[in-house]
């Protein structure tokens, strides 16, 4: 059974669905400013991933059983514990562990805070998760205590969560830079999270070419295939002209 995650998908509700070197850490009461520097944060940690991987990378889950050595025996046991009541679905008693870890004083290890906002978006905590993926972006070295899946689930969940929260521009922003992203992974995600704000906007036209880029491409997934609906459903409202019906426009968390 795959590791599941949740992912937020801008999509229609009439299609049924409605870095850091071994012993260094971050500040969990840091305080984070939504500016220009998450922009220049994001932007690098795109760049660090590029680097790093080949166009057609990409990445499954679950992530890989972190280094002994770079964690204490105790935050190695927190690290298995949050990854085990997330793929048993054990909410009461990961939301009781991540609250605790989120209290914590002082500070935590970069993997240990990738792992309590990993928590976090499973119980759907979504400010709290995205100001501790916040504090990993603007942490320029933390990228790279991390596997490259787990870099691609920041630069993918935090534009999400943005969008969430209701911070659509700072979301726009994020997503542009993934679809110019010689990863193909990025890349597409960017570019359908895109196509349906353009969806919600009613820019039905670039919808429908966003849409249709991410069809297709070789790449499996439900998302895939819900592009290619979608890019047909915005090109049959661009040839009619209708630009006051979201027909249920919503944005909603799929695994």
């Amino acid at each position: 059974m795959p590791f599941e995650f949740r992912k937020t998908m801008i999509i229609l509700a009439t299609l049924g669905c409605a870095l850091v070197g071994i012993g260094e850490a971050i500040a969990v009461d840091e305080p984070v400013d939504e500016s220009s520097s998450v922009m220049a944060a994001f932007d690098a940690w795109a760049e660090g991933l590029e680097s790093e991987s080949g166009k057609d990378s990409s990445w499954e889950y679950p992530f890989g059983v972190p280094r002994p050595a770079d964690l204490s025996s105790q935050e190695l046991k927190i690290i298995l514990s949050l990854r085990r009541l997330a793929w048993n679905r054990n909410n009461v008693e990961l939301e009781s562990l991540a609250d605790q870890v989120n209290r914590r004083q002082g500070e935590l290890p970069v993997q240990l805070l990738f792992w309590l906002a990993y928590a976090q978006n499973a119980l759907q905590q979504n400010e709290a998760c995205l100001a501790n993926l916040q504090r990993l972006l603007l942490f320029q070295e933390g990228w790279r205590n991390l596997e490259n899946g787990q870099k691609a689930w920041v630069l993918t969940s935090t534009p999400d969560l943005f969008f969430l929260i209701g911070n659509r521009e700072l979301a726009a922003s994020l997503y542009e830079r993934l679809a110019v992203s010689p990863v193909e992974q990025l890349n597409l995600w960017g570019k359908y999270q895109l196509a349906g704000m353009n969806f919600l906007a009613r820019e039905f036209v670039k919808a429908s070419e966003r849409y249709s880029m991410v069809c297709e491409a070789e790449l499996p997934g439900t998302w895939r295939e819900h592009a290619c609906s979608m890019a047909e459903i915005a090109g049959r409202l661009s040839q009619l002209g209708i630009k006051e019906e979201t027909h249920g426009a919503v944005a909603i968390s799929n695994p």
